[in-house]
């Protein structure tokens, strides 16, 4: 087993798994309320894909499945206790492409990986044109990844190789300058640094600088280290990571600092006895590309590494002028090779095929946040390009 990665562990005794976090999937439940689950176990299937399974992050008692509107689910509730147990999952006797992905799926480990276009998981018949994992992070205040990866080194490596294994597309390991990352030697592999500002961290930038999607119709794949980690985990281990790194900062917070905690867990329970007196915003991610949680945003997001808390209140979006007006600040704040004046005024009419032409297919909600923070309009760009996009994934 790893060695310890050296940080406070903070439990909680609730977690979940939201809806929101898995676009375009029709939950399937396989438990229902009051259920004793472990570790590992599938609680949800995608009814369209059902060969895509969705685990449970912890052992626990099934404590409430939340709907929303058309039976759309929410979020589905576990309350925590380890003695329940872990699955036991085989791992693969060979590294083929069609056993590797049985056992991703089975495990769960499936639905973390992500499409450029659209942000969905993709389909498992499907095959990429690349598959990018994501080894730094540039935001402030974010986990420093490099001492989390080198105490999972195994881990990070089995995961490695057998992406590598689950399609014939390249595979493009981001990192920053100066970390020799544990890998493998397939001819499939590729190390690409990235540094320079606050957004080298972001796969859209990869993914543009290394394999545009543009009018091709292709598909890329992406995840992040600490899901290629979990990945790893099920490989070596046979049993799921039972933890995930997060930040917690901001100038709300007494103490700045990395956690360990449980994947899906809940922030209030993670935030008390944090924070100083006084009128906060609670964001998902950092200052600069963190979003206001909305109400009903009460445990960590899938791939979640960041929470910030601020005692400013940001301005809501709407309370601008409502006119773009082209400044520096938008110009330097665009992801690379993106005309942002252009797009986001194709964006605001919701113009979805000049939007296609300027870029959008290569983005999602993160890649906009700076720029809706600049703009004076007081638009949601990242609301307002998921309209375009989804108008675009329909035409297809």
């Amino acid at each position: 087993m790893p060695g310890s990665i050296g940080l406070e562990t903070r439990k909680v005794s609730r977690i979940a798994l939201s809806g929101r976090d898995f676009r375009g999937v029709n939950f399937e439940l396989l438990c229902q309320q009051g259920d004793e689950v472990q570790a590992g176990a599938a609680l949800m299937r995608d009814a369209r894909r059902p060969s895509i399974q969705f685990v449970a992050p912890v052992a626990g008692r099934i404590a409430s499945i939340e709907r929303g509107t058309r039976r759309k689910l929410n979020s589905l509730q576990i309350d925590v206790d380890e003695s329940i147990g872990v699955v036991r999952y085989q791992p693969p006797a060979t590294l083929d492409k069609d056993s590797l992905r049985e056992f991703m799926l089975a495990s769960g480990a499936w639905s973390s990986l992500r499409t450029r276009p659209f942000g969905n998981i993709p389909h498992p018949d499907t095959e990429p044109v690349a598959i990018f994992v994501t080894a730094l992070d540039a935001e402030p205040l974010a986990p420093e990844p490099r001492p989390i990866i080198d105490v999972f080194s195994a881990e990070f490596r089995a995961a490695v190789d057998a992406l590598a294994g689950i399609s014939a597309a390249p595979l493009y390991v981001c990192q920053a300058p100066g970390h020799t990352l544990p890998l493998g030697d397939s001819s499939k592999l590729r190390c690409v640094s990235f540094s320079k500002g606050y957004s080298a961290g972001l796969p859209g930038i990869h993914i543009n600088a290394l394999c545009p999607i543009g009018f091709g119709g292709g598909e890329v794949w992406h995840l992040g280290y600490q899901e290629v980690i979990a990945l790893g985990h099920l490989l070596l281990h046979a049993s799921p990571w039972l933890q995930r790194v997060i930040s917690l900062g901001g100038n709300a917070v007494k103490t700045s600092r990395s956690l360990c905690v449980y994947p899906g867990s809940a922030i209030d329970e993670l935030l008390a006895g944090e924070l100083h007196d006084g009128s906060i915003t609670v964001l998902s991610g950092s200052a600069v590309y963190g979003r206001e949680l909305a109400v009903d945003e009460a445990f960590l997001a899938a791939g979640q590494r960041q929470i910030t808390v601020q005692r400013e209140a940001l301005d809501e979006a709407g309370a601008g002028t409502g006119v773009l007006i082209p400044s520096e600040a938008l110009e330097e704040l665009a992801p690379p090779g993106i005309y942002p004046v252009p797009l986001l005024r194709a964006l605001q009419v919701g113009d979805a095929e000049r939007a296609r032409e300027l870029g959008a297919l290569e983005l999602v909600e993160e890649d906009l946040v700076p720029l809706s923070m600049a703009c004076q309009s007081g638009s949601d760009y990242g609301v307002l390009l998921r309209a375009v996009l989804d108008q675009l994934e329909g035409l297809r």
